[in-house]
């Protein structure tokens, strides 16, 4: 049941004011016409805004204590929100920190001079009368373990600070009160707790009062056969027809409406058998048209400041030695890539689809039109193609020391130099950036949509390359996502995606976050040999982080002998990495906040 409005404000469910009404593990308090959110600390601040549809809440933090440069909720050392309630703080909050501590330049905070803090305290008359003294100021985006329930103010951390939810810093500060708040959001409610089936009547008909079979010592009010349980409204609706005036338009014309399917049936049957054979005749009518086109993409593209080549089946054929078993780097879903060498010594990989494969066919020509498109040191050089065999070959720059996923997890070479703490962080900076291009530099922008420790490739000088674009796509102009069938691998693949088939730029976040988690534990994305509950390596280290026990998954090799410093950086890099893992995409940084964050953890790193 829904609870009644407070003052001016609707409480949408679940959010509760009272015993009779909402879920009781949502609890705000309505108090003369102002709704609170009461944390655990003992502090109450006012609920400013409620959005129902993405389970969110907008807060107003504490003012200062006049004339001190010190939050009101200083004595309570801020903002405590209790982890055992279905509430945390979203990562679109941005924190300007003041009056801080030197302790601070050890934590994942911009404390530069170019910090937007130092305009906070510039521009802003009030913030200038009470902290212009205290010259340690800092900023910083909230989101991950460190921030997900709490904002610290303290003597040894920061005594002030404002928060502001979604800024555009690029606005001038007076104008930045506008976005002032912090922003919380609450998972979505299960099913109602119940003792007995008359509870179930009272909170959410169409159900049955039975065992939780998560923790068998509750109940809860089960939709019946045919229901689906709604959360953000709180009640099971019929799964035919979500909205009740369906059913009645439904129920009126059941024969009419039986015979109609029938007769469609059969339409469709004959229709469904006729387009098949005129798809395949299109297909192949593309096929040939796309072939041809290749030679011209190919002559237009431009890789890495060099034209692109076209070249003959005699030249491949050559310089694989007929496609040898020897000279096979690896196969894949689409095909098999191959080792050559060129006339002129120019050592080069070949990708070649699997005869009859259309899927890799498929896959081979996107890629021609992805990477005709793209020039980033970041990303894997295409030098040309084949088109002369009825297999159309891709022929890129090879890259000599293999990939991430074989470096970190025991397939090395004995010249494979050892991937230190600083050169596993390099290699995430460089492949942030180079997905980071793609998302807002490539015009329209590119999704990579299989992002994963096997498609970074390094280099002789252990830098990365991004590789491996079959899947990729590029968004229409005002397209924010690209709804697709089953696409990318297993523990790396967005989890919203299994809710709506959509894969975004945030889906690319998502999978990049497992790759982080990969270079800081060594440990497989997905591995059914660990146990039960460590099979998924981004659920595992998301307890870890919240139970703060990120230092006992880290990779032994890079924090043995670590300095403080770098086990500071390496807990940094953790939490970003869970903010990346998102289960919502709305709340995980894009890729370039994350680029500019990881640049920020090897500045600290290189000023030690």
């Amino acid at each position: 049941m829904t609870c009644p409005n407070c003052g001016n404000m609707t409480v949408p469910y679940p959010l509760s004011t009272g015993l009779s009404c909402g879920d009781q593990s949502y609890k705000v308090r309505c108090s003369f016409g102002t709704l609170f959110f009461d944390v655990v600390n003992g502090s109450s601040y006012v609920i400013t805004s409620i959005n129902p549809q993405l389970q969110r809440l907008v807060i107003r933090p504490s003012d200062w204590v006049d004339h001190v440069c010190m939050s009101a909720d200083f004595r309570s050392q801020g903002i405590y929100l209790d982890p055992s309630l279905p509430f945390n703080i979203t990562s679109s909050n941005t924190l300007v920190l003041m009056n801080c501590s030197t302790q601070v330049l050890s934590l994942a905070m911009d404390c530069t001079p170019t910090s937007i803090c130092h305009a906070y305290l510039r521009d802003n008359p009030l913030a200038a009368a009470s902290c212009s003294n205290f010259s340690l100021c800092c900023s910083m985006k909230t989101g991950g373990s460190p921030h997900e329930y709490i904002i610290r103010v303290r003597q040894d951390r920061c005594a002030a600070y404002q928060s502001f939810v979604h800024l555009d810093t690029s606005l001038s500060v007076s104008k930045w009160a506008a976005f002032r708040g912090l922003q919380l959001e609450w998972e979505l409610p299960q099913e109602p707790l119940c003792t007995s089936q008359v509870d179930c009547r009272n909170n959410s008909a169409n159900s049955i009062c039975s065992v939780d079979p998560m923790k068998v010592v509750q109940k809860r009010c089960f939709c019946q056969p045919g229901f689906r349980w709604d959360p953000v409204s709180g009640v099971c609706y019929n799964i035919k027809c979500p909205r009740p005036e369906d059913c009645k338009k439904r129920s009126k014309s059941p024969l009419i409406g039986g015979i109609t399917f029938s007769a469609a049936a059969v339409l469709f049957g004959f229709a469904a058998l006729f387009i098949i054979h005129q798809q395949r005749e299109r297909i192949q009518r593309e096929a040939k048209l796309i072939l041809t086109k290749m030679h011209e993409d190919i002559l237009n593209t431009n890789c890495s400041g060099k034209a692109a080549k076209i070249f003959t089946q005699k030249e491949i054929t050559k310089a694989t030695s007929n496609f040898s078993r020897g000279n096979l780097l690896g196969v894949g879903g689409f095909g098999e890539v191959f080792k050559g060498t060129l006339d002129d010594g120019t050592v080069i990989a070949v990708k070649r689809a699997k005869l009859g494969n259309t899927k890799g066919i498929d896959q081979i020509l996107n890629e021609v039109r992805i990477l005709g498109q793209v020039n980033h040191r970041s990303l894997v050089r295409l030098l040309g193609c084949c088109v002369d065999l009825e297999l159309p070959l891709l022929i890129y720059e090879y890259i000599p020391y293999g990939n991430l996923f074989d470096h970190l997890h025991g397939a090395y070479k004995c010249n494979w130099a050892p991937l230190t703490w600083y050169r596993r962080i390099n290699i995430a900076h460089q492949t942030a950036e180079g997905l980071a291009y793609l998302h807002t530099s490539a015009v329209p922008p590119i999704f990579h949509r299989d992002i994963k420790s096997s498609n970074i490739l390094l280099d002789e000088k252990l830098d990365a390359k991004v590789s491996d674009f079959g899947l990729s796509r590029l968004a229409e102009t005002d397209a924010t996502h690209i709804t697709t069938c089953a696409q990318g691998t297993l523990g790396y693949l967005d989890p919203e995606y299994y809710l709506n088939f959509q894969l975004t730029d945030k889906s690319d976040v998502y999978s990049f976050g497992v790759v982080l988690l990969e270079l800081l534990t060594s440990k497989k994305a997905i591995d059914f040999n660990r146990d039960e509950e460590e099979v998924n390596l981004a659920i595992h280290i998301k307890k870890i982080l919240k139970e703060e026990r990120l230092m006992d998954a880290v990779d032994p090799a890079i924090k043995e002998g670590a300095t403080k410093l770098e086990l500071e950086t390496m807990k940094a890099l953790g939490y970003l990495a869970s903010s990346c893992l998102d289960d919502r995409r709305h709340n995980r940084p894009n890729m370039k906040e994350v680029a500019d964050e990881i640049e920020y953890i090897i500045s600290i790193l290189r000023g030690s």
